[in-house]
């Protein structure tokens, strides 16, 4: 099995969302979602509209990350939010529904059609080493560059120790040493 990468670029991101966009709704979503949460595969693709949208407030809500690090809150952007909302409007989509479904069956995607769907758009762009596992990673990666502790990340996505984030985000040495800490108390 080839090493899967986080994708590094936020040129190559954009890119993404514009192939995945072309397709379909659903699919850009699917992979703007997982890139912006770290959300595991799986749940992602059990996610029902009731889970991402509080009934009373009509928001979108983070309780379904809150079982692997009850004390972090991801903050989704304010057009990621509009662009759910319109899509579970658009497809009238009820709360008991979920939120990304095999257009065929309207059963969940399987993991088999989610990586046929972010495998084929990064072919098409010409990405190497992409596969399902990059979602999360390009998360961790991107909250790591972010100034978020490795720390924090590793609790997140509930591994055991830094080292073993860090080699999941793929940092390199090089990269590691390029913090600077430049205090003026």
């Amino acid at each position: 099995m080839n090493q899967v990468e986080p994708i590094r670029n936020k040129e190559d991101i954009q890119r993404m969302y514009q192939v995945l966009k072309a397709k379909s709704e659903r699919d850009y979503l699917l992979f703007k979602l997982a890139i912006h949460t770290g959300i595991r595969l799986m749940d992602l693709l059990n996610l029902k509209v009731e889970e991402v949208l509080k009934r009373d407030e009509e928001d979108i809500v983070s309780s379904w990350i809150q079982q692997c690090a009850p004390s972090i809150k991801i903050m989704l952007p304010e057009d990621l939010r509009s662009e759910v909302k319109a899509y579970i409007e658009a497809n009238q989509l009820t709360y008991d529904q979920l939120l990304f479904q095999s257009l065929r069956t309207h059963k969940e995607l399987s993991r088999q059609q989610a990586y046929r769907i972010i495998h084929q758009a990064a072919e098409e762009l010409g990405l190497l080493h992409i596969g399902l596992t990059t979602l999360r990673k390009t998360f961790a990666y991107h909250a790591y560059k972010a100034g978020i502790s490795i720390a924090i990340i590793q609790k997140y996505l509930g591994h055991q120790t830094t080292q073993e984030t860090v080699k999941f985000i793929g940092l390199s040495t090089k990269e590691e040493h390029h913090t600077i800490i430049a205090l003026n108390l």
